[in-house]
């Protein structure tokens, strides 16, 4: 009768601390997820502050160049030139 006792006593400490043991992995499981969720939140707002600062760079780089273009076309094609200071104290308004 001992004996049966003492493999039942056994048997529950050996399941009463792998119970133990899985919760305490359990908690810890839970924190690297809470620490790997923050750092994602934190990450995903620096992009998104990049792409809308690539974004903007973009667009000034897009209207420079555009303003280039045609600056260039109107000297070539159309033969435009910049009046010169002293033509303009001859326009009257």
């Amino acid at each position: 009768m001992l004996v049966i006792f003492q493999k039942k006593l056994v048997a529950n400490l050996i399941l009463v601390l792998a119970i133990i043991i899985l919760s305490i992995l359990s908690i810890h499981w839970h924190h690297e997820m809470y620490l790997l969720h923050r750092e994602e939140k934190t990450l995903k707002s620096e992009n998104e502050k990049i792409n809308a600062l690539n974004r903007q760079l973009l667009m000034e780089y897009s209207e420079i160049q555009s303003g280039v273009n045609v600056f260039q076309k109107s000297k070539e094609d159309l033969l435009m030139f910049a009046p010169l200071e002293s033509e303009w104290e001859d326009v009257n308004i």
